[in-house]
């Protein structure tokens, strides 16, 4: 279990980082705010009879305001962000260092090295996670908002996969260069890629395609468009939520597009993971260290 001793290693020196922590401390805060705000919403429109439990906030046909869906941006735009600042140069800087050579020369082989990197910055992730998913549901408590506690369980689990999915991402690409510089530039080019562009290019599309225009209700997107955006795995997370937790969908799928099942998500996620750590493993092994 020699990859379990590098990723030991790996939390004990990541979690010291004050960076990681402010970060995480927003998070907690960005979570609390949102469930506090949700809370409040949802008393107001239940005085004001338009809304019984939680997610029963109006909204066009098609589309459901529940708590997962609220926290689901927050969720995604903290993993994302965090997993680049703190995986980016957890293979390429300590080549880029010299240190490499130095973790090499114990009985680590790579193979161990980059698992262990993974698990490690993982568990990293996943703590300020959980802390954020256990103070949000407490304050929904407190405010009398009665969440699903089983379901926002899984709801919290399922952004752990994705955090780990992410990290697999980012892991495997700093193992692919020798370079911090390079390594920070690939970073800031998976958000651009991923977290904007991805989306951004079949809007474009679907907005040419349908005469300079948009649906106005996103449920009448064609079937293909929802496929596109489940590739990236910002967009595969949703879907995988959207197949454990039905009533966090946020729009209804075309009925006739029979290959739209969002289990098709976890397929995607797990793509990510053995293509980013597939192509991470074969350029590092390969490397001249």
């Amino acid at each position: 279990m020699s990859w379990l001793v590098v990723a030991r290693k790996d939390f004990q020196d990541a979690v010291r980082s004050r960076v990681l922590w402010v970060v995480s401390a927003l998070f907690i805060l960005l979570m609390a705010g949102m469930v506090a705000v949700f809370s409040l919403t949802e008393g107001l429109l239940t005085a004001g009879g338009q809304g019984g439990g939680p997610g029963a906030a109006p909204g066009a046909a098609g589309v459901n305001f529940g708590p997962f869906i609220f926290l689901a941006s927050a969720t995604t735009l903290f993993v994302t962000i965090t997993a680049l600042v703190t995986c980016h140069k957890s293979i390429a800087g300590e080549r880029d260092s010299g240190s490499m050579k130095l973790l090499l020369g114990l009985p680590h082989s790579r193979r161990d090295v980059l698992v262990g990197k993974t698990v490690g910055r993982t568990a990293v992730l996943a703590l300020p996670v959980l802390l954020g998913f256990l103070v949000s549901y407490l304050v929904a408590v407190g405010y009398g908002v009665d969440f699903p506690l089983a379901e926002y369980v899984l709801f919290a689990l399922l952004t752990v996969l994705f955090a780990f999915v992410y990290v697999s991402i980012v892991v495997g690409v700093s193992a692919t260069t020798g370079s911090s510089s390079r390594a920070t530039t690939l970073a800031i080019g998976i958000f651009f890629v991923f977290e904007i562009m991805w989306d951004v290019v079949p809007t474009g599309v679907l907005f040419l395609v349908n005469g300079f225009s948009l649906p106005v209700n996103p449920a009448n997107y064609p079937a293909w468009y929802f496929l596109v955006t489940w590739v990236a795995p910002s967009g595969a997370y949703n879907a995988a939520r959207e197949a454990v937790l039905p009533e966090s969908a946020a729009v209804s799928l075309p009925a006739d597009a029979w290959f739209l099942d969002p289990a098709v998500g976890f397929l995607f996620l797990g793509f990510w993971v053995v293509a980013s750590l597939g192509v991470g493993y074969r350029r590092f092994e390969r490397a001249d260290l």
